[in-house]
């Protein structure tokens, strides 16, 4: 079992949030562009803020929620383990470019996760942050320039767009290439549909993690 129900349903609620974010948040950045204009009311602003907003919200009650799962649950308590970066992550990195280079042919045992998947998560955390501290900054800018200069929410406002593109990158290029257009994984991982990998893909991308399920079901026997 790669992904418990559960965590499935927070992937799709946490990538059906960020789609919603994204484009409604370009559409308010770009409010002449062809696929902005739909959301266009007359002169109005509102029906971008509204969406852009609501999206934020529910990618803010994920994300609480997802805390609470890592820390509270037997299951998300395993998971946080099993994403935390080691020392052994880097040496799999050193040896995954060697063996990309040509140098290295010798089989790296990755675990739960790879090093990019830990990578990957963490640049997801780090960015959630940062768009949720400056997307409340702009959200409630009145309360906040009670306390901070104007300048403080132009910085906000130019780190919140450049974060955006970021972030919108990161998914278009990192993970649906892993997810995607890996050769390992063509033409879809379909563990975010039925929460399983294939023994192939174990073998692949999970073989240390594949040898102590089987030496543990061979010790069960």
């Amino acid at each position: 079992m790669r992904w418990t129900v559960n965590e499935r349903i927070q992937h799709w609620i946490l990538a059906i949030s960020f789609i919603v974010l994204v484009i409604s948040g370009f559409a308010l950045r770009y409010p002449d562009t062809w696929w902005a204009i739909p959301m266009v009311v007359g002169d109005s602003i509102d029906l971008r803020s509204i969406v852009h907003r609501v999206a934020a919200t529910i990618n803010t009650a994920v994300a609480v929620y997802h805390i609470g799962y890592l820390l509270f649950t037997t299951r998300g308590r395993f998971q946080l383990k099993q994403l935390i970066l080691k020392p052994e992550d880097f040496r799999y990195m050193r040896d995954k470019i060697l063996q990309n280079l040509g140098v290295k042919t010798q089989p790296i045992l990755f675990k739960h996760y790879t090093y990019w998947e830990k990578f990957e998560y963490w640049a997801l955390i780090w960015g959630t942050i940062v768009m949720l501290v400056t997307g409340i900054s702009l959200w409630f800018e009145n309360f906040f320039l009670q306390y901070f200069s104007l300048f403080y929410l132009d910085v906000a406002r130019v780190i919140h767009y450049y974060e955006a593109i970021l972030a919108s990158l990161s998914i278009l290029v990192w993970h649906f290439y892993f997810v995607i257009a890996n050769p390992e994984t063509y033409p879809v991982n379909f563990s975010m549909f039925n929460g399983h990998l294939t023994h192939e893909e174990m073998v692949a991308e999970h073989e240390g993690e594949l040898k102590e399920i089987l030496e543990e079901e061979q010790n069960k026997v």
